[in-house]
């Protein structure tokens, strides 16, 4: 898992007036809005006594937004969406609120009716963009929103997504015999070899063109040209589009957000059909990735043997070898060690500039190639 890129944390519309306690990265997070209508995310950790911001009060009650502010359940601190503490009950009047007094505080957008958080220190001129779905909103393209738990590593679970060719094995109902085999019929191109954030891969055969590749770690598409059968029994051709957005919740535990974009068989009919098919892929998906061995694969030494279709898995874990070596990959061992002693946080922005805090960054490890 990776420190300094976007993760979706919620749907939009899963939070409401009240906050919403999630975790990603195996760290808890509080997400709330402001009076403006803005997403405030915080590290969940109260800087006083370790409260769950997000967590229930006593007699079960909700967590409270009091003043644009989230309140802590154990001794009522206050938190505003920058993490500062803007009230401590017990502080005498004309006392100082203590410069540690602060959680982390992280930068927000909500897009695609998701809401994506950076988690990490970057400043803003040096983060990866949001892998953008250009369909959204406009006419002619319908978009569906489906999203899949998974007991598995982010990076099992995006490198299935660019395996085209498991295709024909594990998914019978795709009907897509003999399309992905690599010889003769089928050409495989590597179309931006040394692009920092991803790479792009074409699958050409007598029957497909399909466009697929990643950015960032936990982010990855597909594009290629589909048919659907009419109501009069022809078929109609069109365009399909998949963007998957990742998010770890530990190291082993995994949400996948994936937006479904179509410009043909605009109408609601078509759509239970898809949201049915992609769930059975999901599933047909769980069954064998969720029990692959090693349960996650090494950026560094492979274990498995890729085929020459497969290029894009290796420029996958290449890019991953660059984000070790940047120090941005977390020690969950390190933090599975410590959890019983320490509450870490992901570090935000303002640490680079602020050195107040009171929990401790999540560790990081800079990984070497044993080689």
């Amino acid at each position: 898992m990776y420190i300094n890129f976007w993760y979706v944390l919620a749907q939009s519309d899963e939070l409401g007036r009240e906050p919403l306690k999630v975790k990603a990265l195996g760290q808890d997070f509080v997400l709330f809005r402001a009076d403006d209508g803005s997403v405030k995310c915080l590290a969940n950790t109260c800087a006083h006594r370790g409260g769950s911001l997000g967590g229930a009060w006593a007699g079960g009650e909700a967590p409270r937004i009091v003043d644009n502010c989230i309140v802590c359940p154990y001794h009522g601190w206050r938190y505003a969406g920058d993490g500062r503490c803007r009230k401590i009950p017990t502080l005498a009047e004309g006392g100082k609120i203590p410069a540690r007094a602060r959680v982390d505080s992280y930068p927000v957008e909500e897009r695609y009716g998701l809401i994506f958080a950076f988690l990490g220190d970057l400043p803003e001129e040096e983060r990866i963009p949001i892998l953008e779905m250009p369909e959204w909103g406009q006419e002619g393209w319908r978009i569906l929103t489906m999203i899949y738990e998974w007991q598995s590593s982010f990076d099992r679970v995006l490198e299935n997504v660019m395996d085209v060719t498991h295709a024909e094995v594990m998914h019978p109902a795709a009907s897509l015999d003999d399309r992905f085999k690599e010889g003769a019929s089928c050409k495989t191109e590597l179309l931006s070899q040394g692009n920092p954030w991803g790479n792009v891969y074409r699958m050409q055969s007598d029957s497909l063109d399909m466009f697929h590749g990643y950015h960032g770690p936990v982010q990855g598409w597909s594009k290629m040209q589909f048919e659907m059968p009419t109501s009069n029994g022809d078929t109609e051709t069109g365009d399909f589009h998949f963007c998957s957005y990742i998010t770890p919740i530990d190291k082993y535990s995994t949400t996948r957000y994936l937006l479904h974009a179509r410009n043909i068989a605009l109408g609601n009919g078509a759509d239970e059909e898809i949201r049915e098919t992609n769930l059975q892929f999901a599933w047909e998906d769980r069954v064998v990735v969720e029990e692959l061995q090693p349960a996650t694969p090494s950026a560094f030494k492979s274990t498995d043997l890729l085929g020459p279709e497969e290029r894009i898995l290796l420029e996958y874990r290449k890019s991953l070898q660059g984000w070790d070596r940047n120090g941005w990959r977390i020690d969950s061992e390190q933090v599975l060690r410590d959890q019983a002693e320490v509450a870490y946080a992901i570090p935000c922005p303002a640490r680079r500039t602020d050195t107040a805090w009171v929990l401790p960054a999540v560790p990081t490890r800079l990984y070497q190639n044993p080689e």
